[in-house]
């Protein structure tokens, strides 16, 4: 399920930069308030965090550019996969500037996420 979440988060960042001369995707970790949050950055053409809330939603589509293909199911499926492994998902985002999504999972009782 995480090979599927973060499948998901890097295809998103991946069809988001295309069009940028110089694509630029990190992928990273802050060590916060005892835990750790997970990151997925880039300078995609980024979106209006007025629409955040429908980011997560099933069939949501932030842009209804042709060029850009999808199904509107990706960050969907991240959040559930995030959700069963008691964590949470957000993003920041500017327009024209690129996106950031966040994300925290819970460790099970072994210590593993």
């Amino acid at each position: 399920m995480i090979k599927a979440l973060l499948t998901h988060l890097l295809e998103n960042a991946a069809k988001f930069t295309r069009s940028r001369p110089q694509a630029l995707i990190e992928v990273g970790a802050l060590e916060e308030n005892g835990g750790t949050t997970f990151f997925i950055r880039d300078n995609g053409i980024g979106f209006d965090m007025k629409y955040a809330d429908k980011l997560f939603v099933t069939f949501q589509r932030l842009h209804g550019r042709p060029e850009i293909e999808g199904s509107g199911t990706g960050l969907a499926i991240a959040k559930q996969v995030v959700r069963r492994h008691g964590g949470r998902i957000w993003a920041e985002s500017t327009v024209g500037q690129g996106s950031i999504f966040y994300f925290t999972l819970q460790p099970d009782e072994k210590g593993t996420a």
